[in-house]
């Protein structure tokens, strides 16, 4: 279920009054609101009510901001590479290669989370030190 068809109740945003007690009241209703919204959505994910696909690019969603400049550095990287080829086309295989490798150990790294975090939403995942 993504993130704009769920209901949660309403956070207060106005105080009655200008009193403390009031305004603490009020504080400690939102954040009680906001715990129960929090709690419900990790139960949510956690009881496998929406696939592992779909959680992982709402956290990507989520988590856009710090995801862009990673993108940038990339597409740095990637026409430094490229000017550096099209210089020194003798060191193409060699720079090629280098990539081929950095990116097979981060598909085998990334199928290894993904795998472990479907064994801890099954409850099969066990460690390797209990």
């Amino acid at each position: 279920m993504p993130m704009s068809e769920l209901q949660f109740p309403p956070l207060q945003t106005a105080a009655p009054s200008d009193d403390t007690a009031s305004d603490n009241t009020l504080l400690r209703e939102n954040i009680t609101a906001l715990v129960q919204i929090k709690n419900e959505n990790i139960a949510r994910i956690a009881q496998g009510q929406v696939n592992i696909t779909a959680a992982l690019v709402e956290q990507k969603w989520h988590n856009r901001h710090q995801i862009y400049p990673y993108r940038v550095k990339d597409e740095i990287y990637g026409a430094v590479l490229s000017e550096i080829i099209s210089h020194q086309p003798r060191l193409k295989t060699e720079v090629l290669a280098r990539l081929e490798a950095v990116y097979q150990k981060l598909r085998d790294e990334e199928a290894q989370t993904l795998s472990r975090t479907r064994a801890l939403l099954e409850n099969s995942y066990k460690t390797p030190h209990l």
